[in-house]
């Protein structure tokens, strides 16, 4: 088993280093299709799902965006995880397929993003919205959040991220000693991925590396991070920083658990979370 979890680890590295991840996302589950209502729409020739209960009543939005180094587009893992959290929380999901590094970087990134949530300002005008995200998509939320804040522009109600990445630079000095224990990354796939998304921005820019950024005045954040993550350094860097910044946060720290659990929906704790994400949205 440590062995094919070492394995991974190397074909992922290669992955990054190669640009060798799908470029297209995961087909949506037929059980999605079948019990939902699923609407599919396109903003610069990419997709945009918007999926919501049959008899929905609620009013919240979920704007989800998904993991992938900036680099790997939406799996069979993200679509199941979606579809526990519209059944749990009674949501409308909207998922975009943002465009991806290297073919596309943050500029295009976020202006995509900002396209897709000016829409849904104007479409749902009183109803609630969260930006909800796993790894890069965590990053990606908080990042774009910080620029809405810095441009006087509405904030989400909240923000909930799933093992997010928080800082493209990898510079934490704790990060040796977690590359050893996180079986999927590595510092050197995700530098390298970071710098592509980056493009010619310094690495340290709130808009790829929001650890480094100001989160007065941000809307409440509910951060999910498990120990085995070569990423729970900065989680930790994070949680401090909004400590100190006197701002509305939620933290849960997972022991022993791996980058990005949370899309893996048979683990009692990947259900935890969706348990606990419920009851943050219900809390608004």
């Amino acid at each position: 088993m440590a062995m094919d979890l070492f394995g991974m680890k190397k074909k992922t590295e290669r992955k990054m280093m190669a640009n060798g991840f799908a470029k297209e996302p995961a087909k949506i589950p037929n059980s999605l299709s079948k019990n939902f209502n699923t609407q599919e729409a396109e903003q610069n020739a990419r997709k945009v799902w918007t999926i919501s209960p049959i008899d929905t009543k609620s009013d919240l939005i979920i704007l989800y965006l998904h993991g992938g180094a900036y680099m790997s587009n939406i799996t069979t893992g993200h679509w199941c995880l979606i579809e526990k959290l519209i059944s749990k929380t009674g949501a409308t999901i909207v998922v975009p397929d943002y465009p991806l590094t290297p073919e596309a970087g943050y500029k295009e990134t976020y202006a995509f993003v900002e396209g897709i949530y000016s829409r849904l300002i104007a479409e749902y005008p009183d109803k609630r919205i969260v930006f909800m995200g796993d790894s890069a998509g965590g990053g990606l939320a908080l990042g774009f959040t910080q620029q809405l804040r810095d441009e006087n522009k509405k904030q989400p109600d909240q923000i909930i991220v799933f093992s997010p990445w928080l800082d493209v630079t990898m510079s934490n000095p704790v990060l040796e000693r977690l590359d050893r224990a996180d079986n999927l990354l590595s510092i050197a796939g995700l530098k390298n991925a970071g710098q592509k998304y980056a493009a010619n921005l310094d690495l340290k820019d709130f808009r790829v590396s929001p650890v480094y950024g100001d989160l007065t005045g941000m809307c409440r954040i509910s951060l999910f991070t498990g120990t085995r993550d070569i990423l729970n350094a900065d989680a930790q860097k994070f949680r401090q920083l909004m400590k100190e910044q006197n701002i509305s946060f939620n933290y849960f720290e997972y022991p022993d658990m791996f980058h990005d659990w949370v899309i893996i929906t048979s683990l009692k704790e990947s259900l935890d979370v969706i348990n606990k994400v419920d009851k943050l949205v219900k809390s608004l």
